[in-house]
């Protein structure tokens, strides 16, 4: 009797699965793509492209390699990655060749089979062009088509690829763009604990997150509208003091009544794509609502939803800020986020990386004043790595700045011309690094994103130069994307350590 309630019980639950996802003509395999039964019917041209499993594969292969980018180091999972819902965390503005910043904060990438338009101007209107974008922006990729499509087919395993996915060895930019689309149209964000409740699934909302729901349709559902929670239009929200003048939409169309307007975002997935606006300038949901409740500039193009009955913003008090940000993150997706299939690790062609050791030159200080500074910014840089890992956000600050500060000392018009350029370009990745966890001092995973890039620098001071025979060695995990350096050889044995659970750990001694 028993055997068959949970017979019975597993086919309930197998048929509420699959008729929790609807088929999409154009697209035959499920398994790739499906429309979650309380979304609505995506506007991606399917037809034109359907998915096949080789194409994806393509797709997925192309995002995460770093060839499409002119000096081969960013790729498009550079700046949108899984961890983080798809974008850049812990970074105002995303990152592109030679560390050069854009001006705009990196959008998360989900249900993108829904979108009309894409990035904050909306300047794409079509998935399948999406892509030429970044490749071709000069502090992005800074690269081109034909350069891509070359390197493409000058590659081992890309004509293969290219075969398996669309019949032939032929590699033209229709063909490469939507493969990427592909890839990009299965990350569907859809089994949130909201979305299980909405669907019935045997999930309910607590009273204080069916409060922040109520809460939130009154007051923010205007524009965050639908299960997308966005109406894909632009609007002026009140933004003031930007660090960077960015006129939004109306760099797009020039129409004057789109001036600092900007493509209203899905709130889906907020736990983990901070930080939030167009320009990263808010790091938590609270100082977001707090600034809909108080803090919104009045200008001639402010949106008419932000200025009612002669009031800015909307009224919101403690209580129901509370209220709001709970339901909010019911709309968190931690599937979505752990999904294997969207990992680079799930690749079954292995991308080739570049070898740190590649950048290492064999450089001399000439004297030992300027070996003295190294190894003194050294033990600066230590006891900052114990601080970053113990996420001592304050301490890890100041160190960064005493860090930035020591390496400065070197005097570079004593170094030979070579020496000299080499620890220009290497010191200028540190200090950028280094005032970003000065700036992060309230955001430990922006430090830590931040202390990973300026270790690796650091690790090319140090093999290049040389000042000590001091055993030294060099850490790396690319699933995390982060490297530190140590005195010690087992450092990934200790207890500052083994709580990050590195995986894929390298370890080179100096």
């Amino acid at each position: 009797m028993k055997n068959k309630i949970y017979l019975t019980l597993l086919l309930l639950f197998g048929l509420m699965v699959l008729f929790s996802f609807k088929r999409v003509k154009g697209n035959e395999d499920e398994s790739l793509f499906a429309i979650p039964s309380n979304f609505p019917k995506p506007t991606y041209h399917f037809k034109s492209n359907p998915l096949t499993t080789e194409g994806v594969e393509l797709g997925k292969t192309l995002f995460y390699d770093a060839i499409i980018s002119s000096d081969n180091t960013v790729s498009c999972g550079s700046c949108h990655q899984q961890s983080a819902g798809f974008t850049q965390h812990g970074h105002a503005f995303s990152h592109g060749v030679n560390d050069l910043l854009t001006k705009r904060n990196s959008m998360p990438l989900y249900n993108l089979a829904w979108s009309t338009s894409f990035g904050w101007d909306g300047g794409v209107h079509d998935l399948d062009l999406f892509a030429i974008s970044p490749i071709t922006n000069p502090v992005e990729m800074n690269e081109n088509m034909a350069n891509v499509l070359d390197k493409l087919r000058k590659s081992q395993n890309y004509p293969s690829l290219f075969k398996n996915a669309f019949g032939s060895e032929e590699i033209n930019t229709e063909r490469f763009l939507k493969a990427l689309s592909q890839f990009m149209l299965t990350m569907v964000s859809a089994n949130s604990k909201y979305d299980q409740y909405m669907r019935m699934e045997g999930v309910e909302l607590d009273e204080k997150e069916l409060a922040g729901l109520e809460l939130f349709k009154q007051k923010c559902a205007s524009c965050h509208a639908g299960e997308l929670f966005t109406d894909y239009s632009f609007r002026n929200n009140g933004l003031g003091g930007a660090k960077v003048e960015d006129l939004g939409r109306f760099e797009v169309n020039q129409q004057e009544s789109d001036k600092h307007k900007f493509k209203v975002p899905s709130l889906r997935n907020l736990g983990y794509t901070a930080p939030y606006m167009h320009d990263g300038r808010f790091e938590t949901l609270e100082q977001v609502l707090d600034h809909y409740a108080g803090k919104v500039v009045k200008s001639e193009y402010l949106d008419p939803i932000l200025q009612q009955n002669g009031k800015l913003g909307i009224s919101l008090s403690s209580d129901e800020k509370v209220k709001i940000i709970a339901f909010l993150k019911t709309l968190d997706d931690d599937y979505f986020i752990k999904k294997e299939s969207f990992s680079e690790s799930s690749l079954k062609t292995v991308i080739p990386k570049k070898d740190i050791l590649d950048d290492v030159k064999k450089l001399s200080f000439g004297n030992e004043k300027h070996q003295l500074i190294m190894n003194e910014s050294l033990v600066i840089y230590l006891k900052l790595k114990d601080a970053i890992l113990k996420k001592e956000t304050n301490k890890a600050a100041v160190l960064a700045n005493k860090l930035a500060l020591s390496l400065d000392r070197i005097e570079r018009k004593n170094l030979d011309i070579a020496s000299r350029v080499y620890f220009d370009k290497v010191y200028q990745g540190i200090a950028f690094d280094a005032d970003h966890i000065i700036e992060g001092k309230a955001l430990a995973q922006h430090q830590f994103d931040h202390f990973g890039e300026l270790s690796a620098n650091m690790f090319r001071l140090m093999a290049s130069f040389k000042p000590s025979d001091k055993p030294l060695f060099y850490y790396e995990s690319s699933e995390k994307k982060f490297s530190w350096l140590s005195n010690l050889s087992n450092e990934e044995s200790t207890s500052i350590i083994k709580p990050y659970q590195f995986k894929d750990l390298k370890k080179r001694a100096l």
